[in-house]
C-alpha cells in the first residue's frame, strides 16, 4: 500500500505528472494541501497588493509573453473541455446561477424611463416648459408620463413622436425651416390651408379656396364640442374628419365669411351631402 506523498497519511490513488504519488487527482485538492491554504493559514488571505508592488510588478512583466500564447489546444483537449462544460451545465446549482435574473432586470437604471424613448413617446415633463407657450399640451389620461398635442385642423387630442417635438421645437429657436406644426394624420395635414403654403402656395387652388382658417375652425369645433351638427356623432364615434362648413358662399359674402356664426361644424359625409343639394352645390355658390 503507498500513501499519499503529499502529508494526508490517506492512500495513493493518482500518480502525477511530476512523478509524485497523490489521494487525489490533483495536488490542491489533498486535504492537507487544503487546510494549509485555508483562511485561518493562509498568510496572504484579505490581503491587497500596494501601489507601488503593483507598479513593480507591472515594470517586470512588460514585454515578456504569456506562457500559453501561440500554444494551440489538441482535440483531445478540446474534447474533454466540452465534455466537462456540459456535465457542469447540467448540475442544478449552475443552472440557478443561469436563470436567476440580473440585478439591472430587478432594478433598472436610474436613466431608464420605462422604454418612451424605443418606442418615440416623448414624456411630458421632458417637453412641457418648452412647448407650453407655443401649443395647447395635456397630460395623456391613460398614462400622465405621455405628452398629448391638439392637432392643428381638427383639433383631436394625439400623441405626437420625439422627432416631431424636436423638429417643433427646433422651429421656435430658428434652427429648423417652416414651422412643423403637429398634424394627427396625413389628411389633416393635406387638408389644412397653412400646410407647406410658402413653396406650394395653396390660395391659387379651387379644391383650397373653401377651406376655413384654422383659428376660425379651432373656435367653432369647441363651440359645438367637436360634434357634427347634422348626425349629432362625436369626433370620436366618426370615422371621417369634422369639417367646417360655411352657410353662404365665401365669394358672396367675403367680408363675413370670418364670422363664427357664418360657419358650422359637420362630418365629412354630412358635408358632401350638403352640398349636393339644389341651390348649395359648388358651382352655385360661385358668382
Amino acid at each position: 500500500m503507498e500513501f499519499c506523498e503529499y502529508g494526508c497519511g490517506q492512500e495513493a490513488n493518482y500518480i502525477l505528472k511530476n512523478g509524485k504519488k497523490c489521494c487525489s487527482p490533483h495536488w490542491l485538492k489533498c486535504p492537507n494541501q487544503r487546510k494549509k491554504r485555508s483562511k485561518e493559514n493562509n498568510f496572504f488571505y484579505n490581503r491587497k497588493h500596494s501601489k507601488e508592488t503593483k507598479n513593480k510588478i507591472s515594470l517586470k512583466n512588460k514585454g515578456k509573453k504569456a506562457w500559453n500564447k501561440g500554444i494551440k489546444r489538441t482535440e483531445e483537449e478540446k474534447k474533454l473541455i466540452s465534455i466537462k462544460t456540459k456535465e457542469k451545465m447540467n448540475r442544478p446549482e449552475v443552472k440557478k446561477k443561469i436563470t436567476k435574473p440580473k440585478k439591472y432586470n430587478i432594478k433598472p437604471f436610474p436613466n431608464w424611463k420605462g422604454g418612451y424613448s424605443k418606442k418615440n413617446i416623448p414624456l411630458y415633463e421632458t417637453y412641457c416648459t418648452r412647448l407650453i407657450d407655443f401649443e395647447e399640451i395635456r397630460q395623456n389620461p391613460l398614462d400622465k408620463k405621455i405628452l398629448d398635442v391638439r392637432c392643428l385642423y381638427c383639433g383631436k387630442w394625439f400623441t405626437p413622436t420625439i422627432t416631431q417635438v424636436y423638429e417643433r421645437i427646433r422651429c421656435f429657436s430658428g434652427l429648423n425651416y417652416g414651422e412643423q406644426r403637429f398634424y394627427c394624420s396625413e389628411y389633416c395635414k393635406s387638408a389644412c390651408p397653412i400646410f407647406h403654403q410658402i413653396s406650394n402656395t395653396k390660395e391659387n387652388k379651387s379644391s383650397y379656396s373653401r377651406e376655413v382658417q384654422p383659428q376660425l375652425r379651432k373656435l367653432r369645433f369647441e363651440k359645438d364640442n367637436y360634434t357634427c351638427q347634422k348626425c349629432f356623432k362625436h369626433k370620436d364615434e366618426l370615422k371621417v374628419p369634422l369639417h367646417c362648413h360655411h352657410i353662404e358662399g365665401i365669394k358672396w359674402e367675403p367680408i363675413e365669411s370670418a364670422d363664427i356664426d357664418k360657419v358650422l361644424t359637420v362630418c365629412e359625409t354630412c358635408h358632401l351631402e350638403i352640398h349636393k343639394k339644389e341651390g348649395c352645390k359648388y358651382s352655385d355658390m360661385k358668382c
